[in-house]
């Protein structure tokens, strides 16, 4: 199916965000008809690809997120370390 086929609508959803430039919208399917063509052989196909799709995309979000914490940490950590108050560094306070 190609955008504008009958039976076919979408409208991009706006304010999403993701990793790359991936696009978000909703799809609604009205009395579609898909010639025999288009459509995949067997659901084992289908179940296959999207499983290893969502698979390695889910690992590339939770890497790039732990990451993202990690340096997140660090430089609360640099920060605490080398900001003073009351003549000494503010990671000595107990709340920090």
């Amino acid at each position: 199916m190609k955008k504008g086929d009958a039976g076919l609508t979408t409208k991009k959803i706006q304010g999403y965000q993701s990793l790359r430039i991936v696009q978000y919208a909703d799809m609604t399917f009205e009395d579609v008809f898909v010639p025999d063509n288009n459509k995949l052989e067997y659901a084992t196909d289908f179940e296959r690809s999207t499983g290893s799709v969502l698979l390695s995309s889910r690992v590339i979000a939770a890497s790039g997120l732990t990451g993202l914490a990690i340096g997140a940490y660090e430089e609360c950590l640099r920060y605490c370390l080398s900001r003073k108050q009351f003549g000494k560094p503010i990671a000595s306070f107990q709340l920090i």
